[in-house]
């Protein structure tokens, strides 16, 4: 890399890192499928996916530092995908886990929720802190329709409305 290409490089990723502190501590806004798909079933990570980001989304513009995260139902290694997700909020400064779930529950009923955890340090030998663990949850909004709502549903108007309803809660 040539010094010009090299000083470029370095003055946006501090631009890049003062910009990200002046943010404050960021939110992780995380969300997970848990109905597998099925063949000729709902899209139900595309139903999770825009539920998770229409709450990230009017989080955002409220100025908070928000980093939306959604994974597919089926997961290989759901502890190690846990603990990858603690990694990376503490990597990140993370104080805030919001977890956006859309899932048909066992009795048929359709749910949407979004529930706020603090991220709280762990500390190892010598009380060092080495890492996160989720908090008891500060807010939970839930929403059960019926089944047969689903094909009427706008999980974005719904992910943008449960979002307010928490800001309306946590005035910074």
């Amino acid at each position: 890399m040539r010094p010009r290409e090299l000083i470029a490089t370095l003055l946006l990723a501090l631009a890049t890192a003062t910009a990200t502190a002046q943010a404050g501590p960021c939110t992780l806004v995380f969300g997970q499928g848990r109905n597998p798909p099925t063949e000729g079933g709902p899209d139900w990570d595309g139903l999770n996916q825009s539920f998770n980001a229409a709450v990230a989304n009017t989080l955002d513009v409220e100025g908070r530092h928000i980093v939306p995260m959604a994974m597919p139902a089926v997961q290989a290694d759901p502890a190690a995908a846990g603990a990858a997700l603690l990694e990376q909020a503490d990597n990140l400064g993370c104080q805030t886990l919001i977890e956006t779930a859309l899932f048909q529950d066992e009795g048929g009923t359709l749910v949407l929720r979004l529930r706020v955890y603090p991220l709280l340090p762990t500390f190892g030998e010598g009380g060092v802190i080495n890492g996160l663990r989720i908090g008891t949850p500060l807010f939970v909004t839930q929403r059960d329709l019926d089944i047969k709502s689903l094909p009427r549903l706008k999980p974005d108007l719904l992910g943008q409305q449960m979002a307010t309803e928490y800001l309306q809660h946590d005035r910074r």
